[in-house]
């Protein structure tokens, strides 16, 4: 019995040998060449998508880049343009005196007649707008760049009129003694009214006004703080028009 035995466990194995090589020749025999061809352009292609995805990144990022560059210069050309305008505004206000300064110049002390000459008219004895006017007038003319009088900035478009005894300013009525400074060369200014033969020696020397001149380096001029102005007649031309 037993060699019978025997002989059929190898006959089992032969067979079971014979049945797995037949299921292994099966097996090969369904991958076929195109089959394993496919599969290696899968995965050539999906590395080639990996690549593509890698590239459309650095594309964008290269683009954001581009995008972060063009939006700062364009910041940063505003900024260039703001601080321009900016600065065209302060030279506007600085030459129209809407801010104050500080430089040489002198301070001239004008006041009435302190004469007790019976005989002079009290039109005589008192300064007038008119006078204040051409001492103002003759600073401007030896170059004077900050004129105040009592605290008021003298500027293109100031009033100085009578008010009876007194005088008003940018609308505000001022008492003498009228103080004038003015911010300029300081030897031009000075001899604008010391000198023989300008308005301030004959108020001086001639109707006896009191005016006193004194040289400053350190002077300060208040910016404009005045009137309500209305232009009636005159308008703005825009750019474009004639």
């Amino acid at each position: 019995m037993s060699t019978i035995k025997k002989s059929l466990n190898i006959i089992i194995f032969v067979l079971v040998f014979l049945a797995a090589a037949a299921i292994v020749n099966g097996a090969d025999a369904g991958i076929d060449e195109y089959t394993i061809y496919t599969i290696k352009n899968a995965n050539k292609y999906e590395h080639s998508i990996e690549e593509m995805k890698l590239l459309v990144n650095n594309m964008q990022n290269a683009v954001d880049s581009e995008k972060k560059a063009i939006a700062d210069y364009k910041a940063s050309k505003y900024q260039d343009d703001i601080n321009e305008i900016n600065s065209q505004i302060e030279q506007i206000k600085f030459y129209n005196g809407f801010t104050a300064v500080r430089g040489p110049g002198i301070m001239v002390r004008v006041s009435d007649n302190i004469s007790e000459d019976p005989e002079l008219d009290i039109m005589e004895r008192i300064v007038h707008d008119v006078d204040i006017v051409v001492l103002l007038n003759d600073l401007k003319a030896a170059g004077a760049e900050a004129i105040e009088v009592n605290g008021k900035r003298i500027i293109n478009i100031s009033e100085v009129v009578c008010a009876g005894p007194l005088i008003r300013v940018n609308g505000e009525v001022i008492p003498a003694p009228f103080v004038i400074i003015a911010i300029g060369d300081m030897d031009e200014l000075y001899d604008a009214v010391t000198e023989e033969g300008t308005y301030a020696y004959e108020l001086k020397n001639t109707y006896g006004m009191e005016v006193v001149a004194a040289q400053g380096y350190n002077l300060t001029v208040r910016e404009f703080r005045g009137i309500n102005y209305e232009t009636k007649y005159a308008e703005i031309i825009k750019e474009g028009e004639k």
